[in-house]
């Protein structure tokens, strides 16, 4: 089912994660999709710069992308309001910004009859002929583990990705489909570490600014809330890979050598 001939226009331009769901917004459900989503898209070599969470209301969510499409995200990766319900409206806004029709996607509506062994003839339930709908002209992607379909459309110079909201589907979707597309479009150029730093923060945040200085593709992110003082402080280490980059080799050992050289240590993560 998956049509693979959609391209992101620039892979140098930052890529979004967001969240569609009332639920979310008023916090009766945690949204734990977009941490997860954004690791495995700077995992994939995309510059994440933004996380954001919208009801389901039309307005808001045109407003959300049309925001993003003015700043040239390279894509907007988008979880939830794929369902039956009638406030599940991600398919017609998406449709209405890229100019194009909400169809039933007849691979959608195939497969559905298979896995109900319904005949031709059979009436399809209506949630899941809801939920069959997707933009004309998107790229689908099935969802092997739920019912509604993810999608992709480009919008001017912004690929809009969209997969379902429950946690199980949405990662079905990126290992199945979505993640090798994002390994492709960002060419899966980062590269990270964690270690131990025997430092406090305030220690060893300036030579962390030094390092991030000397390799500008660099991030590097100290956690005090899961440090010990007699283990040492855990420090994250990203490189983003590009043309003439540093290498993540080369960001350790430049941490290694300020860190030694304040009388301090990194140890591995355990």
């Amino acid at each position: 089912m998956t049509e693979t001939g959609i391209r992101i226009a620039d892979p140098a331009a930052p890529a979004e994660v967001l969240a569609i769901g009332t639920e979310v917004v008023i916090g009766r459900i945690q949204d734990t999709n977009s941490s997860w989503l954004a690791q495995r898209l700077t995992e994939a070599g995309a510059r994440v710069e933004r996380i954001t969470a919208v009801a389901d209301d039309p307005g808001l969510l045109e407003n959300v992308w049309r925001d993003a499409i003015c700043r040239r995200a390279s894509l907007v990766l988008a979880t939830g309001g794929l369902g039956p319900t009638p406030d599940d409206l991600t398919v017609e806004v998406a449709a209405a910004m890229a100019g194009v029709e909400v169809i039933q996607h007849p691979s959608v509506i195939a497969s559905y009859r298979r896995r109900r062994e319904l005949g031709e003839s059979d009436p399809l339930p209506p949630h899941l002929y809801k939920m069959s709908a997707v933009p004309s002209g998107s790229t689908v992607f099935e969802n092997g583990p739920g019912w509604a379909p993810g999608f992709a459309i480009r919008v001017d110079e912004t690929v809009l990705a969209c997969m379902p909201g429950p946690p199980s589907e949405m990662q079905w979707l990126w290992e199945n489909a979505l993640g090798s597309l994002a390994a492709r479009w960002f060419g899966g150029r980062t590269e990270s570490a964690r270690v131990l730093v025997t430092m406090f923060e305030s220690q060893v945040s300036p030579i962390l600014g030094l390092v991030m200085d000397r390799h500008s593709n660099s991030y590097l992110k100290a956690y005090v809330a899961l440090g010990s003082r007699h283990v040492g402080l855990p420090v994250d280490v990203i490189v983003r890979r590009g043309s003439g980059g540093s290498a993540l080799s080369d960001v350790m050992d430049t941490l290694r050598i300020l860190v030694e050289g304040a009388g301090a240590e990194i140890r591995p993560w355990p």
